[in-house]
């Protein structure tokens, strides 16, 4: 299935568009630094030759959507749309920055272009994300571009050491999104 979201948008710093195989080395690179993969749930090492099969494997995937985040032509950031729901009009959203630039504002530029696309190019009427209670600069980023905290789910995963967690369901929906945008 053709997503209406095939064409990039851009807004007057950043561009979103679908992801190329030719991202996949940057992606390999930075999704095993510690900074990204410490609050993420896969297994590391990320192999260049198994994120190739998974892109060619998820093309024709009508259940994500994968993008690429650039600024002044660079890629700043990957992210998505999984667990794409086309009946309710809903997706999870995920995204991670380059670990070198962290924490400068790239990340909320990131995901207000991402929550975009996903209403407008791919006609969503609710973008969620499911993040660790202690991932505090996603929380933040996700607030930041209006994002409301849903539900908390208790002891939902164990970390390194042993140690159960709960995981925070946070929620956006595009009437709270057009409102935000208008202001």
């Amino acid at each position: 299935m053709m997503f209406a979201g095939e064409k990039p948008i851009s807004n007057k710093v950043m561009e979103i568009r679908k992801l190329q195989k030719e991202d996949l080395e940057t992606r390999v690179l930075w999704m095993n630094d510690p900074k990204i993969y410490s609050s993420m749930h896969f297994e590391v090492p990320i192999l260049m030759d198994k994120t190739i099969q998974w892109y060619e494997n998820n093309l024709k995937n009508d259940n994500r959507f994968d993008v690429t985040v650039l600024e002044d032509g660079a890629i700043v950031a990957f992210g998505g749309f999984t667990s794409i729901n086309r009946e309710i009009g809903k997706a999870e959203t995920y995204l991670f920055a380059n670990p070198i630039h962290l924490h400068k504002g790239i990340g909320t530029r990131a995901k207000k272009l991402i929550c975009q696309f996903g209403f407008e190019q791919l006609g969503l009427n609710k973008l969620y994300f499911i993040t660790n209670e202690d991932n505090f600069a996603s929380i933040r980023v996700n607030e930041k571009c209006g994002f409301k905290l849903e539900g908390r789910m208790r002891q939902e995963y164990l970390t390194k050491d042993g140690e159960r967690k709960d995981r925070l369901y946070f929620g956006l929906l595009k009437e709270e999104w057009e409102v935000k945008d208008e202001q």
